[in-house]
């Protein structure tokens, strides 16, 4: 099963921690470190054999290089669109997909029997009608939730997905209804780990070459590139904020090929000193027209937004 990562995976130690890659505040977390990075494991611009991975086949049957590489704008759906569905739904993802959105962000962590769900939260409470945190739960308890109970568009008022049968889903769930979708995957569980099995499954679909992996704290992340170095990968937070400290100068070296920074600091120097250094930086999350048309203006290669319906009108 791991052979077909093209490499023998030694899955590292991983430390704990919590995550964010959401609200429009743009705010940061973790520690950064100073000084320029040293390291350019994890970079995965290459496969294994020294080739730049691409996509099977286009719709008309013809090779075609990965979307992710490509110059192609990015309408890159947070949380499935967060804002239009219920977030990290099949049905979220479903529609994004409907709207526009190119790429499925979505975040995992795994029940107390070692399945990987889709959820943002580490606890149920805030999107379903259940308590208690992911881990300590079954899988057969996720799935006997509600996911769809308390997704609103109007403060409150109506809750038009209650009892309609969504349910948190796994992410063989997910690999299996969208078998061609390219897709951003953020690990927000750091204890027990979960890098080999998200690893694993990711290459039983034959996934790997159409995923970045994200993960706010460092020791995940290099277990990552430790584990599957043709995988591609984004900045760390600490990796993000020793971006921004060393923004031209040239000594930095890239330790991945994506940078996914909060919108704020996702200035039009980063973004060209990133682009020099061959990256792609996606900000997120941005869910206003006009800092959508403003981040467009500096040359972002695509856009973190629980709203890709809007998103694609500004940058179709």
């Amino acid at each position: 099963m791991l052979r077909a990562l093209g490499t023998v995976l030694v899955i590292a130690g991983i430390g704990c921690g919590s995550t964010d890659m959401s609200g429009e505040t743009g705010s940061t977390s973790g520690t950064g470190s100073t000084g320029s990075t040293t390291g350019t494991a994890g970079t995965a611009s290459t496969t294994s054999t020294g080739e730049v991975p691409t996509s099977s086949s286009s719709t008309t049957g013809e090779p075609v290089g990965n979307l992710l590489l490509s110059d192609k704008f990015l309408n890159i759906a947070h949380r499935g669109g967060a804002s239009l569905r219920p977030e990290e739904t099949l049905l979220a993802f479903e529609h994004a997909l409907a709207v526009g959105a190119d790429v499925l962000e979505f975040d995992v962590h795994a029940s107390s029997d070692g399945v990987i769900v889709a959820m943002h939260d580490g606890t149920v409470d805030r999107t379903t009608d259940g308590t208690g945190p992911i881990k300590a739960q079954t899988l057969a308890q996720l799935r006997a939730l509600d996911a769809g109970y308390r997704f609103t568009t109007d403060g409150g008022q109506t809750f038009p997905y209650r009892g309609a049968g969504i349910v948190i889903p796994t992410l063989e769930e997910i690999l299996e209804k969208f078998p061609e979708s390219y897709c951003l995957i953020e690990i927000k569980q750091n204890d027990p780990p979960i890098v080999e099995g998200l690893l694993s499954a990711l290459a039983e679909h034959g996934a790997l070459e159409r995923v970045v992996i994200a993960a706010t704290e460092l020791e995940t992340i290099q277990a990552v590139r430790a584990a599957a170095p043709m995988v591609f990968t984004s900045l760390s937070t600490p990796e993000m904020l020793d971006l921004h400290l060393n923004v031209g100068s040239p000594d930095y070296v890239a330790p991945a090929q994506f940078v996914h920074a909060p919108w704020d600091l996702a200035s039009a120097e980063l973004v060209t000193f990133a682009h020099g250094l061959g990256m792609k930086v996606h900000p997120w999350t941005v869910n206003q027209e006009s800092r959508m048309v403003e981040l467009v203006a500096r040359g972002v290669d695509g856009i973190m937004t629980d709203d890709p319906a809007l998103l694609a009108t500004v940058a179709p």
